[in-house]
């Protein structure tokens, strides 16, 4: 009975092995996951891997790729999405309030598009912008920057919003 289960145990890890090589394949790199040692050592199987992940550990390169959407990593980064929020509230900031007032509108829906919204809670989150609005832009000399940063910090305590909104 002893020998089954060792059996069993030892079949289960080679399965878990098998799925999670097919991911990393999928994603475009090998058992080491993403960063500089994906970029040049690509998905190839067996003691490449132990260079891969080498590589990886040496410059550091996973944890700046996951962040900046880099190196195999990710397709968007946290820096980018940032980037693009500022962006859009810059060239947009003007209709943004406007929306934000009226509790609808599509640079609302732009904006839970760029904060990762679940599409059920944009109507939720539209309805919160308006009540918040005062908070949000307290008077006219807020730039847009200062709106961004203290929209997505209300949102962040607004339990349901922050969960159903991930890029916040």
């Amino acid at each position: 009975m002893k020998k089954l289960s060792v059996l069993a145990a030892v079949v289960g890890m080679f399965m878990m092995f098998g799925a999670q090589e097919a991911s990393a394949q999928q994603a475009g790199y090998g058992m080491a996951g993403c960063g500089l040692g994906s970029l040049v050592f690509g998905d190839q199987a067996g003691f490449m891997q132990i260079f891969a992940a080498t590589t990886n550990g040496t410059f550091a390169s996973q944890t700046f790729g996951i962040t900046s959407g880099t190196s195999n990593c990710v397709e968007r980064g946290v820096v980018r999405q940032s980037a693009e929020q500022e962006a859009f509230f810059e060239a947009n900031y003007a209709n943004i309030k406007s929306d934000m007032v009226s509790g609808q509108g599509e640079h609302l829906e732009a904006v839970a598009s760029l904060f990762g919204c679940s599409a059920e809670s944009h109507a939720k989150l539209a309805s919160f912008s308006q009540e918040n609005y005062q908070s949000i832009v307290p008077n006219e000399a807020t730039t847009s920057m200062q709106a961004l940063y203290t929209y997505k910090m209300a949102i962040s305590l607004d339990d349901n919003l922050a969960e159903s909104c991930v890029r916040i």
